[in-house]
């Protein structure tokens, strides 16, 4: 009866400890997933920032916003969905597809070149 019991314990802390590196495994794979935090761009505008962020997809998913440093209001918007290039200038103008694929800055030689001529480019600049 003794064994019983004990091989019952035995299977309980066995599912425990699973359950336990199931979660921890899961919650490393979310962290891998997510991207990385906003970091600047080389933009040379005073008074501005250029802030690029990662959201996944080995780099292919990112977005890019030139804001107003004091204000923190958003001027414009360059993302890529990971296939797709989407832009926005201001926070209330629509987002619009600029491109069917991001290849042009992705795959480019210098991309915070072009993530920068691009937002420029919105921008009138």
């Amino acid at each position: 009866m003794h064994s019983v019991f004990s091989l019952q314990r035995a299977l309980r802390v066995g599912t425990r400890v699973c359950a336990a590196l199931v979660l921890a495994l899961a919650g490393q794979g979310a962290g891998a997933a997510g991207g990385t935090g906003a970091y600047p761009l080389d933009w040379g505008r005073a008074g501005e920032t250029l802030q690029y962020r990662s959201c996944g997809c080995a780099d292919r998913c990112w977005v890019a916003e030139v804001k107003h440093q004091r204000s923190r209001k958003t001027l414009a918007t360059l993302r890529c969905d990971c296939e797709r290039l989407f832009a926005r200038v201001g926070t209330s103008g629509p987002e619009v597809e600029r491109s069917p694929t991001c290849s042009a800055i992705d795959d480019g030689d210098n991309k915070p070149r072009a993530i920068r001529e691009a937002l420029e480019q919105m921008l009138g600049r």
